[in-house]
């Protein structure tokens, strides 16, 4: 959706007010991610949604949207968190990682047209639509720390939910500080490997496991995706490692598998459908809930029990039928699962 022009950089003052609090005045570091990005005068934070303006750094983003849709909650990707339901979803530009082939280039690493929505607006546009409540999404929502904090208050005052796509690439602290005001999480776990996000996304490997872990461990819902990159992370050795990794930490997380298709600065074919089968098949070994994406169709798409393997949701294109479940319990066998229903 094309929004409205942005706001210049003075009208934006007056509505963040200097309150981005994770930097240190003495150095001019921003502290939001791993970047630490040291900021002069004028300086734009490599994320590009904050700046160094008059000695404080402004986060400029603040409200500034450039996309708006009501999504089925499927195409965050989460498909054990109110399945079927539509949520409101929104994102900024600007991304903290640089990935290749990222999918949303025109969002994360360019600039495109926004419109400002302060947080009461958006819990308001919510309510309108009868929405489950807003994903911050598109881009990297963590760079839009302040904003999604503060429109994250208001929408759980309305008993609203906040959910999160996201690369996971961002510092304890504020992490921690976020996590009263959301409730779910999908977070894209690009590599095991050190040498892919640091060659091909500009990150660092051990802060995203460890966002990955303080969700998990906060209770909050989560689910991971990983995009099957032709030549990057087309290896069932380097597969095999992921999803070990997250059976680990709990092999009843749902993992989605997401066919990639050539974009940004990468080329290489999309993801061969054969080797897709076989990653389906290699996660689904150590994992209760793997799932094949951007296919539409075929294996991979709905939800079975564990422990009977009855169907539990059945999901053909934009369809979602819940047939064996009664709220998080097997209609079957009665075993407690990992969804949320409404």
């Amino acid at each position: 959706m094309l929004l409205s022009p942005p706001l210049k950089m003075l009208d934006l003052q007056p509505v963040v007010k200097g309150e981005f609090q994770f930097w240190e005045k003495d150095r001019l570091v921003c502290r939001l991610c791993p970047h630490d990005c040291a900021l002069q005068e004028g300086d734009e934070g490599l994320c590009g949604g904050r700046r160094m303006i008059d000695g404080q750094i402004i986060a400029t983003n603040y409200g500034q949207i450039c996309s708006l849709l009501l999504d089925p909650i499927e195409k965050k990707p989460l498909y054990h968190y109110f399945p079927g339901c539509e949520i409101l979803s929104v994102g900024p530009n600007g991304c903290n990682l640089k990935c290749k082939w990222c999918q949303n280039h025109h969002f994360s690493q360019a600039v495109t047209p926004t419109r400002l929505i302060l947080p009461q607006a958006l819990a308001d546009m919510v309510d309108a639509v009868d929405g489950l409540g807003v994903a911050y999404t598109y881009s990297e929502p963590l760079v839009w720390f302040e904003y999604a904090r503060d429109a994250g208050r208001i929408l759980h005052e309305r008993g609203l939910r906040n959910v999160f796509i996201s690369n996971g690439f961002v510092n304890e602290v504020p992490l921690r500080e976020l996590l009263p005001f959301t409730d779910a999480f999908s977070i894209d776990l690009k590599s095991k490997e050190e040498y892919c996000y640091r060659h091909f996304c500009g990150g660092r490997l051990e802060d995203v496991e460890r966002t990955i872990k303080i969700v998990y461990e906060s209770r909050k819902h989560l689910e991971i995706t990983h995009l099957l990159v032709t030549g990057v992370s087309t290896d069932l050795n380097k597969l095999e490692l992921l999803v070990k990794w997250v059976a680990e930490i709990d092999r009843a997380i749902p993992l989605h598998l997401i066919r990639y298709f050539p974009a940004n600065k990468y080329d290489e074919p999309p993801t061969d459908l054969q080797f897709m089968s076989e990653a389906y098949k290699t996660a689904r070994t150590y994992l209760d809930y793997v799932y094949l994406g951007n296919l539409w169709s075929g294996e991979g798409q709905s939800s079975y029990c564990p422990h009977c393997g009855e169907l539990l949701i059945r999901r053909s294109l934009n369809h979602v039928e819940i047939v064996g479940l009664d709220g998080n319990l097997c209609s079957r066998c009665g075993a407690s699962l990992n969804f949320v229903i409404q």
